[in-house]
This record gives C-alpha cells, structure tokens and sequence, in this order.
C-alpha cells in the first residue's frame, strides 16, 4: 500500500499553486483551462494547476524581450550576474527539502534519488556564478592593421524547456548558463511538473534578479510550440524525447534561431572479459535502471563476453530481483512506480514486444502484483538480446534492461554503436587504461569507466539522435553566446572604452 504525505496547500504557497511568474510578478492567467496532476504512487489526483494560453505565453516572451533590450541584466558585468546566481543558489538551498518533496509527489521518484539528485541545482547554480565571475567575455587580439575586439555577447531571449522526469536538476543545467551568459529567459513548466520552475521562481525574486529576466508558465505542448515559434526568441534549449526535438529543430531552423538540444538515449554498459563481477555489479546495478528507468542516461543496455554472460546473467538478474519495489515515500525503497499510466502502458508493451521478438525474461516481466494502485512495473532483465529486437534498439523509459553477448572487443564497440543514439556508456574492466581506449571508441558524448558520474564543469550531450551541443562546464555557457568581433585600426586615438 503506498501513502501520499504531501499537502499542497501547507507545503506550498498560493503563488506556486496558481499563478504565473512574469517580468518579476504573480499573475493570474489568462485563461481557465487547468489540468490534473495525479501522483504515481497511489494514481489519484492531488492538485489542479492552470495552463498558459498563447497570451499568457506572449506575454512571458514579451517580458523578457523587454528585459533583454532595455533592462539591466545583459549590461551587467560576469561579476555583478554571478552574485545574483549566488544569491539564488542560497535561496534554492533553503528550499531542498520541499524541492525533494515535490519530485517524490509530481513523478514518485524515491525519496533517496530526490534526495541526492535535487542539490543538483545549487550545485550548477554556483558553477556557473564562479564562471561568470572569471569567464573572459571580451578579449583582444592583434591583426594585421590594428586589433579586434571580441566580445561574447549573450545570445538574447531564450526559451527553457525541461522535461517533467528530471525537472529541477535539468533545468539548472540550461539556467545557471543561461543567466550567466547575460541571457532573459522564458521557461516552460511541463503540465506533469510545474512546481519545481514556479518555486525556482520564488528564489529569483527572492535574490532579486530585475524584473523580466526569468519568467515562469505552465503549458502544454501546443502552447509550447507557439513559444518556439516566436520570432522573439532567439535561443531555445530542449530536453525530452528526440521526436519533439526533431520538431523544435525544423520550427528553429525555419527561423534560423539557435537551437540545443538534450535528446534520448539508448546506453552501453561495456563489461570487459577481465572485469571483476561483484565489484562491478555493485557500480553498474544503481546506473542500469535507476528512477525506474525514467532518465535519459540509464544503462539499458548491458554487453558482456560470451564466455561469462551465463555467470553475468545469473548474477545481475539475482540483484535485480532483489530491489525493494515500493512506496516512493518510503526510505527503504530502491524502484518507485512509473510517472504515469501512460508510462506504464509503454513499458509493458516494450515487455511484451521484446517476449515476442524471443527474448528471454529472467526476472521481472509484468505489472507488479502488489499493487493494486498506482503505476508499478516489476524490474525486467532480458537475456538473449540481438541488436535487431526492438527492446535494444529503442528507450523504452522503464526499468527494462537488455543484456546483449559478444565475441571480441571489436564486435562490442560495434554493438555499442549500433544505435540511432549516442548519449551516454560505461566501460567496466580492471584495466582502466584498456577501458579507457574503449571508451574513447563509443560513439557516445559521455562515457564514464567503472561507474557513471556527471560533473557540473563537464559537458554533457549527445552525438546522433541523442542532441546537438552541449550542457554544462564552459561549453554550456557558450551556448548561450555569440561572438562579435569590432576591428580597430591601429595608432588611432583613443579616449574612452566601454
């Protein structure tokens, strides 16, 4: 039986529950249109929160262009933005616990990964204050006839839209550079997960950002595409599935706006034949399925030699079947429910299609049959894996996970490539240089050896369908850049420099 210990109305203010932030106020919206938010845990409905309409949308996009043209933020130095991030960090800092609260309640993830995942977001908040405050924004260098001055000048308005699986953390990614860049931004709240932008809204008023610099709405896909469409909009930076990507490249690319995109994943864990298994089990099992499987960069696909993949089987599925599948208020449990009905019924047809195309299951394999509510799946394992199943070739945002054979080293990095995906991997091997040479092989924009980690000062992104760009250290500041140069000739006076 799953409990649901979260009150709207005394864990959140009035604000947050049912208005818009825009050029630095509350406000109602424009329309009545509302929908349901249903926790995962228990599938009833605990609160109703108000969509955008394309006013409201216009109205944030108009904001921040105002922000960005006439206001303050875009002139200030590295230094004078950067104490403005830190300042939100702290507000963000005394917000973790009803932050961790709110993931737990929109999406049931479990109480310890919101717990440790969630400080995430002060986290890039202060990498990028720090940038920001030594980032060389304009530099000089000689030319033939005098000098040119380059200067990198924020990119203008832009739109911020994280998914609802991985809200906060995602979107401090795009923010913390965003704000750092000198940028106005426009973020939209996905109707599953609106909480988390409204209350980082709370913390940029609270830190005094000026007025338009961050806007909030909630707003569906429809509205969402008008938001991309603005002529108004110079950047857009997208997280989610790489069919929506596919659409906001086309709509940007009409336009010529620049475009980020974080798009999915279908990752490798490569395990090498001298890899030693408890050791390895230990770090691979958490990064395999972890948040059920809802995160972009879990390890869904699982290579290992074929003279031990019956000893890898047995030994992984015996840890798989051992997680603790329950209540995602519970601090004891390890796999929570799916987000959504619609989540639960993708994953048991995927379960069902990998059946039919001679999968074989070797624990899991159904709806979880302890629960007569909410969204449960049992952790699934298939072995017996070809790199033709659907199963392996697609991301099934669940915690299904293929294991896959193979013959040589060659024929490894051959299946870890044979995907339209390009996000994420793992090399396990008691060799970390041999491991290393395999991982730089992947074709994959982060590989990690003998565990997975994500840092705030390295970028993360995909090759192939998995994105374009990159999120995080410098290279997700630069995103938010253009680069200007003035040539100045040479021995010609000079009074003054801005």
């Amino acid at each position: 039986m799953s409990t649901f210990p979260f009150d709207t109305q005394s864990e959140l203010n009035g604000n947050v529950l049912s208005r818009f932030y825009i050029d630095g106020q509350w406000v109602l919206p424009s329309a009545r249109e509302t929908v349901k938010l249903v926790a995962p845990s228990t599938g009833h409905a605990f609160a109703r929160v108000p969509l955008a309409d394309t006013g409201d949308v216009d109205k944030a996009v108009d904001a921040a262009r105002t922000a960005f043209d006439t206001g303050p933020w875009p002139r200030m130095s590295g230094v004078e933005r950067a104490a403005c991030l830190r300042r939100m960090s702290t507000a963000l800092a005394s917000r973790m616990r009803t932050l961790s609260r709110i993931w737990t309640a929109e999406v049931g993830a479990p109480v310890w990964f919101a717990d440790m995942f969630v400080p995430t977001a002060t986290a890039m908040l202060d990498y990028y204050a720090e940038l920001a405050s030594t980032f060389a924004f304009q530099e000089t260098r000689p030319t033939r006839a005098g000098e040119a001055r380059i200067i990198r000048q924020p990119v203008g308005v832009t739109a911020l839209i994280a998914p609802w699986n991985a809200q906060l953390p995602i979107l401090s990614y795009k923010l913390g550079a965003a704000l750092a860049a000198g940028c106005t931004v426009v973020i939209k709240a996905p109707p599953e997960t609106p909480f988390d932008a409204l209350v980082v809204a709370e913390c940029a008023h609270e830190a005094g950002l000026p007025p338009g610099v961050l806007n909030v709405i909630t707003a569906d896909a429809e509205r969402g595409a008008h938001l991309v469409a603005k002529r108004e909009v110079d950047k857009v930076s997208f997280t989610g599935s790489t069919a929506t990507g596919k659409v906001i490249a086309k709509m940007c690319a009409d336009r010529m706006a620049r475009v980020t995109l974080e798009l999915g994943g279908k990752s490798a864990a490569i395990v090498l034949d001298d890899a030693e298994l408890n050791p390895t089990l230990a770090a691979l099992a958490p990064f395999t399925m972890p948040f059920s499987g809802q995160i972009c960069f879990a390890q869904t696909r699982i290579l290992v030699p074929r003279s031990r993949e019956q000893e890898f089987v047995d030994a992984y599925s015996a840890v798989i079947g051992c997680l603790k599948v329950g209540d995602p208020w519970d601090v004891t449990t390890q796999i929570g429910p799916l987000a959504s009905q619609r989540q639960l019924d993708r994953v048991l047809g995927y379960i069902e299609t990998g059946r039919k195309e001679g999968a074989r299951i070797t624990t899991g394999g159904g709806r979880h049959p302890q629960f007569d509510a909410g969204f449960f799946v049992e952790p699934t394992v298939f072995a017996g894996v070809t790199s033709d199943m659907t199963i392996a070739r697609e991301e099934i945002f669940g915690p299904v996970v293929s294991i896959l054979a193979y013959d040589d080293i060659d024929h490894a990095v051959a299946l870890a490539n044979n995907t339209d995906f390009g996000l994420s991997g793992t090399v396990f091997s008691s060799d970390v240089e041999r491991a290393y040479a395999t991982a730089r092989r992947i074709r994959a924009g982060n590989v990690s050896v003998n565990g997975l980690e994500m840092a705030p000062n390295v970028p993360f992104g995909g090759f192939k369908q998995s994105g374009l760009g990159r999120e995080g250290g410098p290279e997700g500041l630069n995103a938010f850049l253009e680069d200007q140069a003035i040539y100045l000739p040479a021995n010609a006076p000079r009074r003054t420099q801005a």
